[in-house]
């Protein structure tokens, strides 16, 4: 039998839904990303005879597609090969071309799907987003719905986006040795909010991740993303690793041993000096908080709303991101916003003491942008404050917060960002900063000497 014509298909099933597509985190594949991902998959794993195959999310089916079109023999010794499509436009569509009699495409929502069957390959592009019916999100799903999610998945946590779900949902059905590979976003190597799914992958297997950057699916979408293989076997749990893919290569950029469900950071010559000179990180010394979000501030009785700049009332401007520069902060009314200042502390109570502030985006070439704020001012939006513990465990570190403040600004900590996180987020997360190594007054020297010597060379 000839080849599919998949893109053909994929033209064809876009015009069909177009429309809805959206609201269903629906994101077709390009074809040579189904070629590159159904060559992953190891046959010297699967069942000899007996072999099942599952695209959950499946749209017109690339991936079972790919598989019959260039691993035939895979394909042929299958005796399940199965999509599940929860949109019916979809699927009826994929039965009219009548070119789908060995594939069994099933409309549900994966999520909520019950079967006793297990799988030995599950492939495919899970839809992304986190699910609600407010605007400001790009998944439209209903509040009894999501309680249903938040209910069946262990790994739910935060503002949870759903293709976490699908990937603990997939490592469920899968057989012992079974293979998983799905592209998704970078972001469940670093965010908070897929903690527990890292951990719950590193206790059931081997964990491989391929970095495809963020052109894959532009220009619909600008988001880098990842190729996850996932291997389930216990005697492979807490394994790692992650690769590159760069100019047609694969390269291994880092090996985890013994990986517990940390979050997964890149590496480079520079990358790897900071972190083998630098005996602390920024979370062993300060506690990291941020400042209140707009609807606490405009909600607060303490607060007063006002414009132009009021005279003799003992106020103060809250301030936010704007007023915050690299290594400065302006202290003028821009949010329009203004406290008494005996009572900022209403706020937040660490708003009467001095402090280091860090704006919570990235500033131009992924720098930070950190600065004193020696007059102890109230902040609102996206800005973190660092406020200095002294422990016995830190006991050996002796940089000034003004010193710190330097360093968070030097082209040594622009570079480590870029080389560690990539363009993954477009701001650091609370544990993303923790994280960020600091070095004592003799280990800064040391970082540069190297900068110095890399620069000669």
């Amino acid at each position: 039998m000839e080849e599919l014509d998949i893109k053909a298909h994929v033209a064809a099933a876009y015009e069909r839904i177009k429309d809805i597509k959206r609201d269903l985190g629906i994101f077709f594949t390009p074809e040579w990303m189904v070629d590159f991902m159904v060559e992953l998959i190891d046959e010297k794993k699967l069942n000899t005879g007996n072999i099942k195959i599952l695209e959950p999310a499946c749209g017109v089916c690339q991936f079972l597609i790919g598989i019959k079109n260039r691993r035939r023999d895979i394909f042929d010794k299958a005796t399940t090969k199965a999509g599940i499509e929860i949109n019916k436009d979809i699927v009826e569509y994929v039965y009219k071309q009548g070119l789908y009699e060995s594939i069994d495409v099933i409309n549900c929502d994966y999520l909520l799907w019950n079967t006793s069957e297990r799988f030995d390959i599950i492939i495919g592009n899970p839809p992304y987003g986190i699910p609600s019916l407010s605007q400001h999100y790009t998944i439209r799903v209903d509040d009894e719905t999501k309680k249903i999610y938040k209910q069946l998945y262990e790994t739910w946590f935060g503002k949870y986006n759903v293709y976490g779900a699908f990937i603990e949902k997939s490592v469920k059905l899968l057989k012992d040795n079974g293979q998983l590979i799905f592209i998704v976003p970078a972001t469940f190597m670093i965010l908070d909010e897929f903690k527990k799914l890292r951990k719950f992958l590193s206790m059931r297997g081997r964990t491989e991740i391929i970095y495809m950057g963020s052109g894959v699916f532009k220009p619909e979408a600008d988001v880098s993303t990842v190729i996850l293989r996932f291997t389930k076997a216990k005697s492979e749990a807490n394994k790692a690793e992650l690769y590159d893919y760069t100019g047609g290569k694969l390269k291994l950029i880092r090996k985890y041993d013994r990986w517990l469900g940390e979050i997964i950071l890149f590496s480079d010559k520079l990358s790897k000096v900071v972190e083998d000179v630098c005996g602390f990180r920024l979370g062993d010394v300060y506690t990291i908080r941020i400042s209140p979000r707009t609807p606490e501030i405009r909600n607060n009785e303490d607060v007063i709303k006002m414009d132009g700049i009021p005279e003799g009332r003992g106020l103060l401007p809250i301030l936010n991101g704007r007023n915050l520069k690299i290594g400065t902060v302006i202290y003028e009314p821009i949010t329009g916003y203004w406290i008494e200042d005996k009572k900022k502390t209403s706020l937040r109570s660490f708003f009467d003491k001095p402090h280091i502030v860090v704006g919570l985006g990235f500033r131009g070439n992924r720098r930070l942008g950190a600065a004193y704020d020696y007059k102890a001012y109230p902040w609102m939006g996206d800005v973190y404050h660092l406020l200095r513990e002294y422990t016995l465990t830190n006991m050996q570190f002796n940089l000034t917060d003004k010193e710190v403040v330097e360093f968070l600004n030097s082209e040594i900590v622009s570079r480590y960002i870029k080389s560690v996180f990539k363009d993954i987020t477009y701001h650091l997360s609370i544990t993303q900063l923790k994280i960020l190594p600091l070095p004592t007054k003799e280990e800064l020297c040391e970082l540069n000497r190297f900068l110095r010597n890399e620069k000669l060379e």
